[in-house]
């Protein structure tokens, strides 16, 4: 839908960059704010909470007509957004700690939904729909699965229990507790790591669609192609991850990303850049699931680390999406795209070159 957004709105890929950046820049924020509001109330309730609010304000979002007061709507269903993953994470965090490798597993199931969803929202614009219609979809699915959590949810006496907590929350610094438990340098290579993830999600498809002529079917196509590669990775992998160290995993998945952005960049044909793509999308993939896979093994305080990683994810998106944008309005979109192959290539050196105990410490598996 990028695509479709950019020319609507007459954005420029700078401007659409600025847009991606402060949309999801608030969103980053609020996800520290809500794993703090999750250990109290709990992850459930926040989760049902959340999925209403977004349900709600898709909704709007489609009518908007005014570039700025989409923006500004825009920004309100990414903090919603990131409230409903920062709930998802906290939970299966937790409840799949002593078992890291069905936790990459089941983020499979996003990847699962992500493709379903491209491959919708492709049929949709492909057959002359406008792009509009596809968000109250989404609020549909949003409101069902809202109804589901808070049928289930355990209510405020058990939120402790659900969320993880041992005890009362500890009063110490997010950043000073991490710190204590050797993850800070893993944040910042997560931080990294996204700026990759989220920009293959959205350059890379945009690159396809308003550079290489590429038509919606193929753009999105690409796009589901490289989510069936992270499902399987994710789903069928976990068990072979699981003989892997996080560290050496996460080394391979940034350089097959890497390889394939860096493939989708200089290839003049449609064809080999969407597998380019496939591939980028593939190796970024196993990211989130490895890193939060070792937060909760290592982290005193689940819900609040867990926060903590959200937020640097988000970061990560912020700061690659206006990079990008500059680049590529200033140096051509090729050039946009290989910012985004250089964190991916670059998360695999920190990685390697790193000696902290998250990333040597065990298998995943």
């Amino acid at each position: 839908m990028v695509y479709d957004i950019q020319r609507a709105f007459s954005l420029s890929d700078a401007q659409l960059g600025v847009l991606l950046a402060v949309a999801v820049a608030v969103a980053g924020a609020s996800s520290a704010v809500t794993a703090h509001l999750s250990d109290r109330v709990g992850a459930r309730r926040l989760l049902w909470l959340a999925l209403f609010s977004w349900a709600a304000l898709l909704c709007v979002l489609a009518l908007m007509r005014e570039k700025w007061v989409f923006v500004v709507v825009l920004i309100l269903v990414e903090v919603a957004g990131g409230s409903i993953d920062t709930a998802m994470n906290a939970e299966a965090s937790h409840r799949l700690v002593s078992n890291p490798s069905a936790l990459v597993r089941l983020h499979a199931t996003f990847n699962t939904g992500a493709l379903a969803g491209a491959a919708a929202a492709a049929v949709i614009i492909h057959t002359g729909l406008s792009w509009r219609w596809i968000w109250p979809g989404i609020a549909v699915f949003a409101v069902m699965v809202g109804v589901w959590a808070a049928a289930t949810d355990p209510g405020p006496t058990d939120a402790a229990a659900s969320n993880g907590s041992a005890g009362p929350p500890t009063r110490s610094h997010p950043l000073r507790r991490l710190r204590a438990d050797g993850l800070l340098v893993l944040l910042a290579v997560f931080a990294l790591a996204e700026v990759t993830e989220g920009g293959v999600d959205t350059w890379g498809v945009l690159f396809l669609r308003s550079h290489l002529a590429a038509g919606v079917l193929l753009g999105a196509g690409a796009y589901v192609l490289g989510q069936v590669v992270a499902a399987t990775t994710r789903g069928a992998g976990g068990s072979a991850l699981g003989r892997l160290s996080s560290r050496h995993a996460l080394i391979a998945g940034g350089l097959v990303a890497g390889g394939g952005i860096l493939l989708e960049s200089v290839s003049p044909v449609a064809g080999v850049a969407a597998l380019g793509l496939a591939l980028g999308a593939g190796g970024a993939s196993l990211f989130w699931p490895l890193v939060m896979s070792t937060v909760s093994r290592l982290a005193s305080q689940i819900v609040s680390a867990i926060g903590a990683f959200t937020a640097a994810g988000y970061i990560g998106w912020v700061g690659g999406a206006p990079i990008v944008g500059w680049v590529s309005q200033a140096f051509g979109p090729a050039r946009g795209l290989q910012v985004l192959a250089l964190a991916a290539f670059a998360v695999s050196a920190c990685t390697l070159l790193s000696r902290g105990r998250p990333l040597r410490s065990g298998g995943i598996g």
